[in-house]
């Protein structure tokens, strides 16, 4: 059996799910995995293995009402830089040291990436971002700049690793070796939880959603109840309840619920296929990869996106709920046994 290093992005939850969910499934295979992040992911880890995860100095975007504040996302971490990265890198020298690990996985995580080459360590890329770099993706017209930049940034992240492993929810031809596809990673829990429908609809506002419009739009369509997550409120407002962020909770609600209405998050998508609902995207405007999900939502007919919501984009997509759910139907499982084979092939 092997030590592992896994190291992930703190900035969004889905690199929380995929860093919990994997790493069990090598910890129940016999691997020796220590966990290295920052932010959510820090704290959603820590709580489930204080002894295995360690904090590191991480990037962040910043958003304000539906929108990338480049600018500001800049100045913000060059800012926490100044502070933090050196010691932080000190830090993960040392557990290189004390750990030893035989393989690095990162998930959009640079720091480690780098140490890894510079102590000679394998790494491997285990995320769903070098699907923009690494395959030959249909691209939604319009969004030039938004892919320039998104391009650019993921091939400065890091380089040079023994294999890239890319988590998709469609299939495309890869473009630059050593890439693999490999199939959604899912929470644990997701495997376990048996879908429903008791004709709500679930809301999800993720970092950088635009609260004000998303939460006005809603206030005006009544045909069904809604139950809302991400908005800073709780309590029920007429045929909306507001929920506190909860991932048992939301998990719930996402197996039993009739659709979503959601930003447009590799994971959450993900689950939604899993689940079959449903899913009405907004990606956030600059999030280049929220908007390829949404694009290859709409083409393989599994739901809907727009860039603004109000109540006739929400009647027009309920209008079409039985369609989509056919399209759902035909959609393949994940399967994280798969995911783990596929890592298990690249340890020396």
């Amino acid at each position: 059996m092997a030590r592992i290093l896994y190291a992930a992005s703190g900035d969004g939850f889905g690199h929380a799910v995929r860093l919990h969910s994997v790493g069990a499934g090598l910890l129940e295979r016999g691997h020796d995995v220590r966990f290295v992040s920052c932010g959510k992911t820090w704290d959603y880890l820590h709580a489930i293995y204080p002894d295995r995860t360690y904090g590191s100095f991480g990037l962040f975007t910043i958003y304000n009402q539906g929108k990338v504040e480049a600018y500001k996302t800049v100045l913000h971490n060059a800012r926490r830089a100044w502070r933090s990265l050196r010691p932080s890198l000190r830090s993960l020298w040392a557990l290189f040291d004390a750990f030893k690990p035989e393989l690095v996985i990162t998930d959009f995580e640079p720091f480690s990436a780098q140490l890894a080459r510079l102590r000679g360590v394998p790494y491997i890329s285990v995320d769903n971002q070098h699907l923009l770099t690494h395959c030959a993706v249909q691209h939604p017209t319009g969004c030039t700049r938004d892919l320039i930049n998104a391009y650019l940034t993921i091939r400065l992240y890091y380089g040079g690793a023994k294999r890239y492993l890319i988590s998709t929810f469609f299939p495309a031809p890869i473009r630059y070796q050593p890439a693999k596809l490999i199939p959604p990673i899912l929470r644990s829990s997701v495997y376990e939880t048996f879908t429903r429908d008791d004709g709500f609809i679930l809301v999800y506002k993720g970092a950088g959603g635009e609260n004000d419009a998303m939460r006005r739009a809603l206030e005006q369509f009544d045909r069904f109840p809604i139950r809302a997550y991400g908005f800073g409120l709780e309590g029920e407002r007429g045929h909306i309840t507001f929920r506190p962020t909860s991932p048992d909770a939301f998990l719930s609600d996402l197996a039993s619920c009739r659709a979503v209405i959601s930003t447009a998050g590799h994971s959450l998508v993900c689950e939604a296929i899993y689940f079959e609902k449903p899913m009405l995207l907004l990606p956030v405007q600059g999030q280049y990869e929220q908007i390829v999900n949404a694009h290859h939502v709409r083409r393989m007919g599994v739901g809907a996106s727009c860039d603004r919501l109000d109540a006739p984009v929400i009647e027009r997509f309920t209008d079409g709920l039985a369609g989509f759910r056919t399209a759902l139907a035909a959609c393949p499982k994940a399967s994280l046994n798969a995911v783990l084979k596929a890592i298990e092939k690249e340890i020396p």
